[in-house]
Formats: structure tokens, sequence, C-alpha cells
């Protein structure tokens, strides 16, 4: 299963609270669409090429190229975990090199649930309405435990036509489609939102977000220092940030999609739960280190709780998998720009950490070398 922090897209009305969205709505999204057709025509965007120039460790280099063809990629990064030893590959880019992790903030998110248990701020029975103020909506009764393991009945998005409508303007000009959706936009749009019908498991990055700003709620603080108190800072992760907009001077560069067109970056604020972090291999080497070792902050996080679907289950937002060749902990990561994919194998006591910036899956890639005995 892939899980990219997907931007809201519709074949037809988009049904709400309230009804379908109105004939006004949709006629914006058409004339949105023929402004993206003349910009996608003058914006010449060329296919991402792998950058030159290797760094690293020569070796896990070569199993990188052995694992990229059908790839799109451009500048990557790789970390390998292997026995408490760390090796560190990259093409245009090294272990310090910062790009957006997208859904791989989930499992983030994730921990800092499982940490604030074990500290005993919430529970996972807590409602979100207990946390959050959402009023008495259909949103406020979802148990965090069932948030986490996307068993909430929340839809994917918020139901929400202004958010429909800011989402397509950026999958279509490149823009960021989070900005400006700050908490309080965020839970304006939640209390409008209804549960979905069926009960089988759905991936929602707006279960994730609200469970996040639960949190940081309940701890009297915003998300993004949330995880620097309890988790980057503790473990040493000083690179790692969910910046709320976009930074000053922005060190990052930019990203492209998987037709090589430039991407705003995506700094989140409400959604940053879901997908708002920034990161290095240097830092999620250290991250994976110490999950493999049981040192990290809410380390129980990854343990599955629950079944997602046929192939998957799902301890808080962590994915687990199993084949006849072992199992599998992860999560993945897709923003306008950047691809991500991080996963262990808990029994070999290995991990392994890939970030691109092209929106383009590198789940092979981290699959791959995870299946590596040692390069």
């Amino acid at each position: 299963m892939t899980e990219a922090l997907a931007v809201a897209t519709a074949d037809g009305p988009v049904p709400t609270a309230d009804g379908p969205v109105p004939s006004a709505v949709v006629a914006a999204v058409v004339v949105l669409v023929l402004m993206a057709v003349v910009t996608a025509l003058a914006a010449r965007a060329r296919r991402p090429v792998l950058a030159a120039g290797m760094t690293g460790d020569v070796a896990l280099g070569a199993a990188v190229r052995d694992a990229l063809p059908g790839v799109r990629a451009h500048r990557l990064a790789v970390a390998l975990v292997d026995g408490g030893r760390v090796t560190f590959a990259g093409f245009g880019a090294d272990e310090r090199t910062v790009f957006e992790i997208g859904s791989v903030s989930k499992a983030m998110t994730g921990l800092l649930l499982a940490d604030a248990v074990d500290r005993g701020e919430v529970t996972l029975d807590d409602r979100l309405g207990d946390h959050l103020d959402v009023g008495s909506c259909a949103v406020a009764g979802v148990r965090l435990g069932d948030a986490a393991a996307h068993a909430g009945r929340l839809p994917r998005l918020p139901v929400d036509p202004r958010l429909l409508l800011r989402g397509t303007r950026a999958s279509l000009t490149g823009r960021n489609p989070y900005d400006g959706v700050d908490v309080a936009a965020l839970l304006d749009a939640a209390t409008r939102t209804p549960l979905t019908t069926t009960a089988a498991p759905q991936y929602s990055n707006l279960g994730a977000a609200l469970v996040g700003q639960a949190l940081a709620a309940r701890a009297g603080t915003t998300y993004a220092q949330l995880l620097a108190d309890r988790v980057t800072g503790p473990l040493g992760m000083a690179a790692t940030s969910a910046p709320p907009t976009r930074p000053p001077d922005d060190p990052m560069e930019p990203g492209t999609n998987r037709r090589g067109r430039p991407q705003e970056p995506w700094a989140m604020d409400g959604f940053a739960p879901a997908g708002g972090v920034r990161s290095t291999t240097a830092d999620l080497a250290v991250l994976l280190t110490a999950l493999l070792d049981g040192t990290a902050p809410g380390a129980w996080a990854l343990d599955p709780r629950a079944d997602l679907d046929a192939t998957e289950r799902v301890g808080l937002f962590w994915l687990t998998r199993s084949t006849e060749v072992g199992t599998t902990t992860w999560h993945n990561g897709m923003t306008g720009g950047f691809a991500s994919f991080v996963g262990l194998d808990r029994a070999a006591r290995r991990g392994v950490v890939v970030l691109s910036d092209v929106a383009s899956s590198v789940d092979a890639v981290g699959t791959r070398l995870l299946a590596v005995e040692r390069v």
C-alpha cells in the first residue's frame, strides 16, 4: 500500500455535511484546470534524472543503483542501519541534506501518542473531543486509538469545498495546498465533516492531523514544539523540524513532481502531524537505531494492533507487512515534490531510510535494500 499525503481531488461533486459542492465551486475548478493547462504548457518540465556525484559508502551506493531501475529520482539519500552500524549513500545529496518526509510524519505522531499514554496524559480510548474544541460534531466522538489505526471512520481529508478548491489549485500549479490551513481552520473543517458510512479501515490524513493536534493541545503547546520536546530533542535529531510556515531564506531546495516540474515546499500547521515534518537520513538513522534498541520514546507504537487491509497490520500509524521472507515495519510518504520510505526488520535489527526530492515512490528501493542480508 502506497500511502501519500494526497491532495483532495474528485471526479464530480463531493458530498459535505450540507450536501453536494455548489455549482460555482465546480465551475471554479474547471477554470483552474484550464489555467493549469496553459501553465503546464509553459513550464517545460523535464523528466528527473539521477544526479551525478555519489557520496558516502560505495557498496551501499552500488546497491541503490541496482534498486533504482523504474524509479524516477534526482537527488536521493539513503541510510542503512545494520546491527548497530550505520552507512550512508547519496546522489546529489548526503546524510545532511534536508527533505520533506510527508506521511512518515504520521509515524512520528504515533510515537508521540504512545509516549503520551506512557506519561498518563491520554488513553487510547480518549475521544478527540476530549482534547480539541470541536463541539459535539461526529468527529468529536472518535477514539484516539481508532484514529491511529485508521479505523475511526474518518475520511482521508476533510469534506470541505474550500479545501477542495485550495488542493485542486495547488496540485495543478505546484503550490502548497496546506498554506494557510492553521489549527483553527483544520478544526473548523473537521466540525463539518461527516464520518464515512463504512466501518472498514480507511487511511486518513485528517485522523492523523487531529490526533497530533489533540496531543499538542493536551500538552499545552504546538505540534512542532511537542515533537521537538519529546522525540527529536531527546534523540538529538537537530535537523528534524515541522515548520508551520516556510522559513525565511529557506535552505531546503524545492523538489519536483514525477515529470520534473518544480513544487513549492509543503510547510504545514494544522496538518503537520500528518505530513509536515522535514528531516535527513542522518537524523532518521538515529531514530531507527533507537527504535531497534527500544530506547525511542513511544517505541511500542510500532507493535501491530489491528488489520488495516488484507496485507497490512497497523499499530499507532506504523504499518507491518509479513511475507515469506520476513516482517517489515514501515511507513512511507509523499508531498508535492518529495518521497520517503522508512522500514525496519526488527528481528534482523536492520533499518532503511530512503529520501528523494521527486514525488515518485521510493518504496521499491527501500524494500529491496532492507531485504539484502548485508551490503
